[in-house]
């Protein structure tokens, strides 16, 4: 059995494995309990493990010695006591005059009767019992199965109230098993895993994450073993997700000219020509950023493109989201003139099946009476030029506070944001030429939100993965 091709799983790294006659893994020099592979008196050969007996008490292992022969014996046994290793941690070093306890696990006579290899694998499955207990990793031919055995083997070897599913989750964490990000080997095992138990939020979880690395998979060594309807599952869904992905970059290049075309999303002439300086404005601040824009034609984003214009986006939703509005036109205050903002983003939701953002609209500046403060009086003793130069002057320093005002600038992570801090200048650029806007600053802030609001559903729809996903 020496031929075959066991590994050993450890902090995402595969090495070859073949220490079932002597586990350094588990092998401690205060172990108190000798392990052996086959039936008392069936063979001469040393015990593979030694572990603390009271480990295995508190694991509630007590079925397993109901199955299997167990006895004490002096620890000075020959043949009994092999070169020590690390602590476990449980108990101090076994002392000469105590006893041990020797505990034989051989594999099920129709398991060795079937075939060597058979009985290579309950060995093999026992050996990963003990490395659960002690927090060792596993070995096997192939993860997924080796989980399923150890699996198997905890409902065999543990009596009591216990929970092994939990406790099975619990080490899979512990051992990092279950951290799939950029991790086929683990992904695919865990697919295995829970397909074969039905666990339906672990399947959904590791399934994104191969879908997401479909292009990767097969020259793991978990791919074989997934059954063939999963892996066409895995390529429909990556191809969907990849057409998807294309339409996305695409609406993005030009952001979203199409979707608020006057055929969806009807604007005056200046509101119109609004929305186009704002599309300019985020022209421009993303080749400022990267140096170009769009990217080439015909090419999908690349996930860190994506990611980066997914956090500018939500930033700046979450800087101008009114957090009292909802989804529900009933609960709405009326519009005061001007277009409709829940309206059109529901339309926009409708039309592509998009899942409503928490919050549809933005806050809105309110231009109050003209106040004349201190520092306004001050800044008007100091300033040169005609009355009417002040007046201006007055009127941009008030509806730059109302803008600000209309904002949720209290969360340091926003307004740190690139693109935050540049609308920032833009809205107060459009503010100090309001004459030539001719647009009222409450209509051109839901102009630009209902176009924000689209990118970022666009972004979201791209990069939102099933609740189920942890990370």
């Amino acid at each position: 059995m020496r031929n075959r091709k066991v590994k050993r799983w450890a902090q995402r790294t595969t090495t070859q494995w073949d220490g079932l006659r002597r586990d350094p893994d588990l092998w401690f020099e205060d172990g108190d309990c000798f392990v052996y592979t086959y039936a008392r008196g069936q063979s001469r050969r040393q015990a593979s493990f030694c572990v603390p007996f009271r480990a295995l008490r508190e694991k509630q292992c007590g079925a397993m010695f109901s199955l299997c022969f167990a006895q004490t014996t002096s620890p000075s046994r020959p043949g009994s006591r092999m070169p020590s290793r690390a602590s476990s941690g449980y108990s101090t070093p076994t002392a000469a005059n105590v006893n041990a306890v020797e505990l034989y696990i051989p594999a099920p006579e129709d398991w060795s009767i079937a075939s060597r290899e058979n009985s290579y694998l309950w060995h093999i499955a026992t050996r990963n019992f003990f490395a659960w207990v002690f927090d060792k990793p596993l070995v096997g031919e192939h993860l997924g199965q080796s989980l399923i055995d150890l699996q198997e083997r905890m409902h065999l070897f543990r009596s009591g109230r216990v929970n092994n599913y939990q406790d099975m989750m619990s080490y899979v964490d512990r051992m990092g098993y279950g951290d799939f990000v950029d991790c086929p080997d683990y992904s695919l095992a865990m697919l295995y895993y829970a397909e074969h138990y039905k666990i339906r939020d672990l399947w959904i979880d590791s399934f994104a994450h191969c879908v997401g690395m479909n292009e990767r998979l097969s020259p793991s060594n978990e791919f074989g073993p997934i059954s063939k309807l999963t892996k066409a599952l895995i390529t429909r869904a990556y191809l969907e997700m990849d057409i998807h992905l294309g339409r996305v970059s695409a609406v993005l290049r030009n952001f979203l000219e199409d979707d608020f075309s006057s055929a969806y999303f009807g604007l005056s002439d200046s509101g119109r020509a609004h929305l186009d300086k704002f599309r300019s404005f985020l022209h421009g601040f993303y080749v400022e950023k990267f140096g170009y824009w769009p990217p080439p034609q015909g090419v999908t984003f690349s996930r860190a493109l994506y990611k980066a214009l997914y956090y500018d986006f939500k930033n700046l939703y979450d800087f101008l989201k009114d957090e009292e509005s909802s989804s529900d036109i009933s609960t709405q205050k009326p519009v005061s003139g001007g277009i409709c903002v829940l309206q059109n983003v529901n339309a926009f939701n409708t039309r592509h099946n998009f899942k409503p953002l928490p919050h549809p609209l933005p806050l809105l500046p309110h231009e109050p009476l003209m106040q004349k403060t201190q520092s306004q009086r001050t800044l008007r003793t100091l300033t040169l030029g005609s009355k009417q130069e002040k007046t201006k002057t007055d009127k941009y320093l008030t509806a730059s506070a109302a803008l600000m005002a209309a904002t949720n600038d209290r969360d340091a992570s926003v307004t740190s944001c690139l693109l935050v801090q540049a609308y920032m200048r833009f809205e107060r650029e459009c503010t100090l030429n309001r004459r030539q806007e001719k647009i009222p600053m409450v209509e051109s802030r839901r102009i630009r939100w209902i176009l924000i609001y689209g990118i970022f559903q666009y972004l979201t729809s791209g990069t939102r993965a099933p609740k189920e996903v942890r990370d």
